[in-house]
């Protein structure tokens, strides 16, 4: 077993156990082993502009239908009319230049009458999985100035394989000859998800490191609640035009960090939120004439609250008064029953000297005869 096989064992091993859910598409085929059972042993040549040979170690399908296990296939769509050149294009997706079983993904017929239309044919058919090109400064990857790739970029992002006889093209190698001797052949092409830049699974591992997976992963793998308030702060900063609470700004946040990588840079740039979130916001005026006449409804609105809230009080006020009332008046009664009771006091106390008893005969008389006598029954 030579390096670069070793090398790929080591990346499918880590793709299955680390990166199971990252949002990037990983290459784990689980009918590989069955589509290749002839696989070559020898390393495949690569044919570039000059005519130069390299190794890539491509592993190359024989020629023929596509097999039944191949998955995520289309149906094969005709030209209309009779094309000087045509071949049935098999579509894979690469995420670095020496990735041994790219990911199959859809088979299109590819035509037309020169270099240049198959070129611009190749492009249209696979510009869907293409993503966003990475450069590398000191073995550093980094996302390049152009968001989205165009059409003089095809070069960067797409080679073709001719699988009979074991070899690749760029596409700056392209022939009239070649593809005439290609008319109705199965043809693989190569599409670099992140451009030929990304040459090995090293380079691809730091890629995910770096700039795919999240930077502080809660246990699920996802983005954790620190990392989505942080963007969420960042997007409420970034956009004044637009109020909503804090839990709408923390949805948009987890919007962009559920999509893919390579997109992400560009959506927290986008002047509104996603159509599906916008009822969540609420675009506020950005000249001076718009905010002043914002702030004269706001104040209009506060000034009419401000006056019903006015209204329940004086109601308040209204009803306290007269209870105020009722207890002055209790109050009063209370004083006069006080005053009632002092002269019924002292009208009684006056009587009650004016009539003291007196001594008379009679009392006399009978107080003389009061003597005493034994206590026969107590004896």
């Amino acid at each position: 077993m030579d390096a670069e096989e070793q090398s790929e064992m080591e990346y499918d091993d880590y793709e299955e156990t680390e990166y199971l859910r990252d949002p990037v598409d990983i290459d784990y085929d689980p009918f590989a082993d069955e589509r290749v059972d002839a696989e070559s042993t020898e390393d495949d040549s690569v044919e570039d502009g000059n005519g130069s040979k390299d190794d890539q170690g491509e592993e190359v399908q024989v020629e023929g239908e596509p097999s039944q296990n191949r998955s995520h296939v289309l149906e094969i769509t005709r030209p209309g009319g009779e094309d000087l050149f045509s071949f049935e294009g098999v579509f894979c997706q690469r995420n670095f230049k020496n990735q041994l079983r790219p990911k199959e993904c859809f088979v299109k017929t590819v035509c037309g009458q020169s270099v240049g239309d198959i070129i611009d044919s190749l492009w249209e058919s696979g510009v869907s999985l293409v993503k966003r090109k990475i450069i590398f400064d000191d073995d550093v990857p980094m996302w390049a100035d152009e968001e989205k790739p165009g059409r003089e970029s095809v070069d960067s992002f797409m080679t073709v394989q001719d699988a009979t006889v074991k070899k690749m093209y760029e596409l700056r190698s392209l022939t009239p000859k070649l593809l005439q001797k290609w008319r109705g052949k199965s043809i693989k092409v190569l599409v670099h998800a992140y451009s030929t830049n990304v040459e090995s699974s090293a380079q691809f591992k730091d890629v995910l490191k770096r700039l795919i997976a999240p930077s502080r992963p809660d246990r699920a793998g996802a983005n954790s609640t620190v990392d989505e308030a942080a963007l969420a702060n960042e997007l409420r900063d970034g956009h004044q035009h637009l109020e909503g609470h804090f839990s709408s700004w923390m949805l948009w946040a987890s919007i962009i960090h559920g999509s893919a990588a390579h997109k992400q840079e560009t959506m927290k740039k986008e002047a509104n939120p996603p159509t599906m979130i916008s009822k969540y916001f609420r675009w506020v005026g950005v000249s001076e004439a718009a905010r002043l006449d914002s702030v004269h409804r706001g104040m209009v609105v506060a000034n009419t609250m401000n006056a019903r809230w006015t209204k329940q009080v004086a109601d308040i006020k209204i009803d306290l008064s007269a209870a105020l009332n009722l207890l002055q008046g209790a109050f009063k009664k209370i004083e006069l029953l006080e005053a009632e009771t002092k002269a019924s006091t002292e009208i009684t106390a006056a009587m009650e000297t004016a009539v003291q008893p007196e001594e008379n005969e009679l009392s006399q008389l009978l107080a003389s005869q009061v003597t005493d006598r034994r206590d026969s029954d107590h004896e």
